[in-house]
């Protein structure tokens, strides 16, 4: 029932159009005890919705469009894996929950396609990228920004630890071996002795270690990597570092990593040390866009105008979008009611884009030198 949130969910999403189709988004709290508060508050939002269905839509099915929301309240397991937000959108014909690693304003929103501003920030922000926390035996996966660092969900086919990965091919415990996993002259300091040193045991143990990272690698890049395309960052001991380099194809993994404590690991610092190292890569991100912008505008092939950027969209000739993040704002954009009125233009633009396969990057504010917050690289 719940999905991951990728870019894909949102292009999916953007095609949807039926008579009546409910968007409900809403922070929630992780932790204990605060997080008993959340089913609470999901249960008075759709109190609100049953009001609101039966005065704009008195002739649609009620009952039935609320079913699944009203199932979601009464699902207790669900209730207590939370992560900083949460996006629950349905209609007729589908009904979709998404665990968001950002906390988003409360709202909701009756209209007759999804409202999709929420995840387009999240999923098109330039500065997101995603931290691989990884030992001998176990992987965690978190998301993060400039901002914040949350831990996300692992997608089912990844496996958590080192027994869930090789089952009855895990060499047994009792078998004996150097704590860290090396021989000894890897005691001394060379991450690689494990290739040369070590009796027949350690080997084994050796073994087991690079086929877990085989399966993590694999397992990470094709449901975590390649459906957000987000930078990653890999954060372990040394040791495990150039262990796990050794054997990764994954093309998001970034050069350099983190070397924190995780067994007591502090989710502040993690993401202080994550942010420095991708801050630069961020500030290169953004100035290559925009100078690409600048030299495709030369040739014809750009524009800031949103009268422009509309036309070219509805034929399929925006490559990427770009917005700031300020004129993204949730606050702004609540013209949906009864009469299904649009959101703003840049708001449908953004739709537009993504429903013809084109990018968008959302941008820090003043990252554009531009009156309207946006302007659009085209294919031709």
């Amino acid at each position: 029932m719940v999905e991951q949130l990728t870019k894909n969910t949102v292009t999916e999403l953007a095609k949807i159009n039926e008579p009546v189709c409910i968007s409900l988004y809403m922070p929630t709290h992780p932790a204990f005890p605060q997080r008993n508060e959340n089913p609470v508050v999901f249960k008075n939002l759709l109190r609100d919705l049953r009001q609101q269905l039966i005065s704009e839509h008195p002739d649609a099915d009620h009952d039935t469009l609320l079913e699944p929301f009203e199932q979601l309240q009464e699902d207790e397991e669900f209730w207590t894996h939370q992560q900083n937000g949460l996006a629950v959108i349905g209609g007729a014909d589908f009904f979709k929950v998404l665990r968001l690693p950002q906390a988003v304003s409360t709202r909701t929103f009756i209209c007759s396609h999804p409202y999709l501003t929420p995840l387009i920030r999240i999923t098109q922000a330039a500065d997101n990228y995603q931290v691989l926390c990884l030992t001998r035996d176990t992987i965690n996966l978190f998301e993060g920004n400039r901002d914040s660092l949350t831990e996300i969900s692992l997608h089912p086919d990844v496996p958590k630890t080192k027994e869930e990965a090789l089952g009855s091919e895990l060499t047994p415990g009792d078998q004996t071996g150097f704590q860290q996993g090396f021989g000894a002259a890897g005691q001394r300091g060379d991450p690689y002795a494990h290739e040369s040193g070590g009796n027949d045991k350690q080997a084994e143990i050796d073994i087991d270690r690079e086929r877990y990272f085989r399966a993590v690698d694999k397992a990470v890049l094709e449901h975590h990597s390649r459906p957000s395309s987000l930078p990653l960052i890999l954060a372990a001991l040394p040791e495990n570092q150039a262990f796990f380099r050794e054997v990764t194809h994954n093309p998001f993994l970034q050069e350099q990593g983190v070397n924190p404590d995780l067994s007591n690991l502090d989710t502040d610092k993690l993401q202080q040390a994550c942010w420095q190292l991708m801050s630069s890569h961020f500030n290169e991100q953004i100035e290559e866009m925009v100078q690409q912008f600048k030299e495709s505008e030369h040739q014809g092939l750009a524009s800031d105008k949103l009268a422009d950027i509309e036309q070219a969209a509805e034929t399929g000739r925006v490559a990427t979008l770009l917005v700031e993040a300020d004129r993204l704002n949730v606050a702004k954009i609540d013209k949906y009611d009864a009469s299904n009125e649009h959101p703003d233009m840049l708001e449908e633009l953004v739709l537009t884009v993504i429903q013809h396969g084109g990018d968008i990057m959302v941008m820090p504010p003043q990252r554009l030198s531009t009156k309207t917050g946006a302007a659009a690289v085209y294919r031709f």
